[in-house]
């Protein structure tokens, strides 16, 4: 597998994809309401929606779904002069290659757009940041409307969110979402830190414990070039993200698993893949995720 970095649909606004994805010549550009009609009528496709601002790609009407809410780079024209931080320093917070990492899955769905403009794991009221991790993101304050636009995208997502959890609610007993996300390990006192990492906080436990066991002890079984696999609850995070917060309110039998990995698959510096490490990874988590839904299925 080889990786790429595809720019969509501004020249210069960079989204990691890998080439195993279809470029945006072979997607189709759908808007809000058009993405949430082909969703309820049940149909196949894979779009770019509300202008690139995330993917929806729906193969099948599985069971599950794999998420990776935090992938994009994207600034919107209007924002990336005045934001304060470099490239590379927003990079290094964002996650970049999760979408890769589970790209061949029935149903995904991406972000393109950067956290920095707005957090996709963040309520609305704080989802558009001023600092983050320290630092100031905005040479100037943004005006009301750059906040109204930013949260209108955040709004969009959830809407098209919503749709697809109910309908396949409609479709299936149980529905699961692979929240993936990955996180910096390279900090001062980290530590002995986990491969993997599920954040439980905000799930109930009492209904869903089996389940995250079972997903907690597959992880566990991945095997990685020269690279200790470990998978663990709630020891460097908890769950507590926007997306759990969402599906817990609107949906009543979908279970979402706040998955973070250990950004060993890149330089979390440089943010250059290390490819022989996320080829394996890619192959690896798809078959945890297919044999974890398979398993759950058949008790």
């Amino acid at each position: 597998m080889s990786y790429t970095v595809i720019y969509l649909p501004d020249p210069g606004k960079r989204v990691f994809f890998n080439q195993a994805c279809r470029s945006m010549r072979d997607m189709i550009e759908l808007g809000i309401d058009e993405c949430m009609t082909a969703i309820r009528e049940g149909k196949m496709f894979h779009a770019a929606v509300n202008d690139g601002a995330f993917f929806v790609k729906i193969e099948e009407y599985t069971n599950f779904v794999c998420t990776a809410i935090h992938n994009g780079h994207r600034l919107r024209a209007g924002l990336v002069e005045n934001c304060a931080l470099s490239e590379a320093e927003r990079l290094r917070e964002e996650d970049p290659y999760t979408a890769d990492i589970a790209v061949n899955m029935p149903i995904t769905v991406v972000a393109n757009d950067s956290r920095y403009e707005y957090d996709l794991n963040r309520p609305p009221e704080t989802c558009v940041y001023e600092e983050a991790w320290g630092q100031v993101v905005w040479s100037e304050p943004l005006s009301d409307a750059e906040k109204a636009t930013s949260l209108e995208k955040h709004t969009a997502f959830y809407t098209v969110l919503d749709v697809l959890y109910e309908q396949l609610e409609s479709l299936h007993p149980q529905v699961q979402v692979f929240d993936v996300h990955s996180y910096n390990y390279r900090r001062p006192g980290m530590g002995d830190v986990p491969l993997f990492n599920i954040g439980t906080e905000q799930l109930d436990t009492q209904r869903w414990q089996a389940d995250i066991d079972q997903w907690v002890e597959r992880l566990g079984r991945i095997s990685l070039p020269g690279i200790e696999v470990r998978a663990a609850i709630n020891e460097v995070f908890y769950g507590r993200g926007y997306q759990t917060t969402f599906a817990g309110k609107r949906c009543k039998n979908t279970l979402v698993l706040p998955t973070e990995l250990k950004k060993v698959f890149m330089d979390e510096l440089s943010g250059e893949p290390r490819s022989d490490v996320l080829e394996v990874l890619h192959a690896e988590f798809e078959q945890a995720i297919s044999d974890h839904v398979l398993s759950r299925s058949e008790q």
